[in-house]
């Protein structure tokens, strides 16, 4: 049986696309003729992420991105499709699909991160997500602050500047331009003492020599006599814990309240009060009182000189 040009045509184009298809899919990593697993992940943001971006497990290629979709409603959530082509990798179900950088131009691919259930995640399931830092995003982060305090830094300099500009006017600079010359005269007189100094105690070396030789005299004469003046000292904390101990404040409470008293009776007295206030401020009293006692003084003296007048006695009871 002859077969014609046309189905040969036929058979050939056909042959040829089936090759194209299975040769496109190869290029993508699927394989038409293998059994493929389909699993899920939510995400919040997919930037970078495409379809046919590759699937990891330790680096190692298992399948790709299949498709990409937004999840209806208003959660803004994303959900991806992954198809698993290798069969011989086991998926626990608690493992996690993490989009992470496959490179350093920016590609995307999700590593899944195996999980340590026993039991294995199957066709159609839903892994959890996660999203890694990109090193771009985080060199930016790290960056960042940094970048923010060089503005600070910059904007402060300026303003340093500025304040500095209008600071430094020609009168300023005349002022600091006398300050400097003064500054200068300032140490020149400063090395012209220290060379009157340096002349002095060149002159003055045998006199220094021996204050300072006495002065290590006494200080070995208390060496010597650190014992005795320790026992002093020792003597003197002696008398001022006994001190300390003694009723020395009772007794001198004692004596301000007796002085206290004792002004108070002299108050009296100068004030006229009492027998001795009287005695002390009655003039005519004072007078009688010294009458008295010059009368009193001649009785006596005149008892002495006739002292018969006054006193009669006998021995044997008779009268004179």
């Amino acid at each position: 049986m002859k077969i014609k040009k046309e189905v040969k045509t036929g058979i050939i184009i056909t042959l040829a696309l089936g090759m194209l298809i299975y040769g496109l899919n190869f290029l993508k990593g699927i394989n038409i003729f293998s059994t493929n697993r389909t699993m899920y992940a939510v995400y919040k943001d997919v930037v970078g992420v495409v379809p046919s971006n590759p699937v990891l497990v330790s680096g190692f290629h298992i399948g790709q991105i299949k498709d990409i979709e937004l999840i209806p409603g208003t959660s803004g959530k994303i959900v991806v499709t992954m198809q698993i082509s290798n069969p011989e990798v086991k998926i626990p179900k608690d493992s996690k699909a993490v989009i992470v950088s496959a490179d350093l131009l920016g590609s995307k691919a999700i590593q899944i991160s195996l999980g340590s259930s026993s039991v294995m995640a199957s066709d159609g399931d839903t892994l959890n997500s996660s999203i890694e830092t990109s090193l771009r995003e985080e060199v930016t982060r790290e960056v960042l602050p940094v970048k923010e305090k060089a503005e600070q830094l910059m904007s402060s300099i300026d303003s340093t500047l500025a304040i500095v500009q209008g600071i430094f006017t020609k009168k300023v600079q005349s002022n600091l331009s006398e300050s400097v010359i003064s500054i200068r005269n300032s140490l020149k007189h400063f090395e012209n003492t220290s060379g009157n100094i340096d002349m002095l105690v060149t002159s003055e070396k045998e006199r220094i020599t021996s204050i300072l030789e006495k002065v290590d005299q006494i200080s070995g004469a208390l060496a010597k006599n650190s014992k005795q003046i320790g026992n002093a000292v020792d003597n003197l904390a002696t008398i001022s814990d006994s001190i300390a101990k003694s009723n020395l404040k009772t007794t001198i409470n004692n004596a301000d309240s007796a002085l206290y008293y004792t002004s108070k009776i002299l108050k009296k007295i100068n004030e006229g009060k009492g027998s001795l206030g009287m005695l002390a401020n009655d003039t005519a009293l004072y007078k009688r009182l010294t009458n008295a006692s010059g009368q009193l003084s001649n009785l006596l003296e005149d008892m002495k000189a006739h002292p018969k007048r006054y006193v009669h006695f006998s021995i044997f009871g008779g009268k004179d």
